[in-house]
């Protein structure tokens, strides 16, 4: 094959590529751009601002139990201890026999 034959057929390629894509191409209409939805007043919270500060400093397992967070660590951790390493020791070196004749 040739380099005229092969730039022949590849421009024929693009060409027939690109009018495939034309043909499925359909004019499509923009989509409609979505609204922007006007703010809603929210009501006020219906604790206040104190009470949300004091919720938000505390968990829950304190306020709902009234649980001293101190004597609840303590009893539900532990330290873990590491094992004492033991020390290596070095194998004994192999003594070499002398060759017997």
């Amino acid at each position: 094959m040739s380099k005229l034959t092969y730039n022949f057929g590849f421009a024929l390629g693009v060409v027939a590529r690109e009018f495939l894509r034309a043909m499925k191409k359909s004019n499509i209409r923009p989509a409609d751009q979505p609204q922007a939805k006007s703010h809603v007043q929210l009501p006020p919270p219906c604790i206040s601002d104190s009470m949300v500060r004091d919720m938000d400093h505390l968990p829950a397992m304190v306020r709902a139990k009234g649980v001293d967070l101190n004597l609840w660590y303590n009893a539900n951790t532990r330290v873990v201890e590491k094992p004492a390493r033991k020390p290596r020791s070095r194998g004994k070196a192999q003594q070499l026999t002398p060759a017997v004749c």
